[in-house]
């Protein structure tokens, strides 16, 4: 089931790539602010930063997960015709918006570890890089990964009660016309 949520993802490209890019934003931009946090380097503002990345990523996994389940309506209709269970739909939904959080995760930290290693030769002659150099560090970035895809759960609960209401007859309405 999880191979087919990926290929369904990757069928729907410019909503799959735009929420790829969000995603991929914000998890660099809280990474970013946390660490800087954690560093003390901004103070409070940061924690406010913080509060509207997260705030902004709930929303957006709420309108990610509505879109699909929107969309797909006559799609998810024809699952359930030819067998599949709710159960089975969610699994596919779920799938699909957890493979565009992972990849934006593994977007961040290709980044990030291509910015070290460029650091890193650049700065060839010190060997080693001070912790002050390193954009951001790695545990924060998977903090706040794992946060998203916490966060992601309240669009799992969304996408549910909307794959719920969907109801076979929705892929046989239009057939005799």
């Amino acid at each position: 089931m999880w191979r087919k949520a990926i290929l369904l993802s990757l069928r729907e490209k410019k909503i799959f790539t735009i929420f790829t890019l969000i995603y991929t934003i914000l998890i660099f931009l809280t990474s970013l602010f946390w660490d800087l946090a954690i560093k003390e380097e901004i103070g409070a503002a940061a924690n406010y930063l913080l509060v509207i990345f997260f705030g902004t990523s709930l929303f957006l996994s709420l309108l990610y997960a509505w879109i699909l389940v929107s969309r797909k309506r006559r799609v998810w209709a024809t699952f359930k015709c030819i067998g599949y269970t709710n159960k089975n739909i969610l699994v596919l939904v779920s799938g699909m918006i957890f493979f565009t959080t992972i990849v934006g995760f593994l977007i961040v930290i290709e980044v990030l570890f291509h910015y070290t290693a460029a650091l890193a030769y650049l700065h060839s002659e010190d060997l080693f890089l001070s912790i002050n150099e390193i954009l951001i560090g790695l545990v924060p970035v998977i903090i706040t990964s794992a946060l998203f895809i916490i966060v992601q759960l309240v669009a799992f609960f969304l996408a549910y009660r909307k794959v719920l209401k969907v109801r076979p007859i929705i892929a046989l309405k239009k057939v005799g016309e």
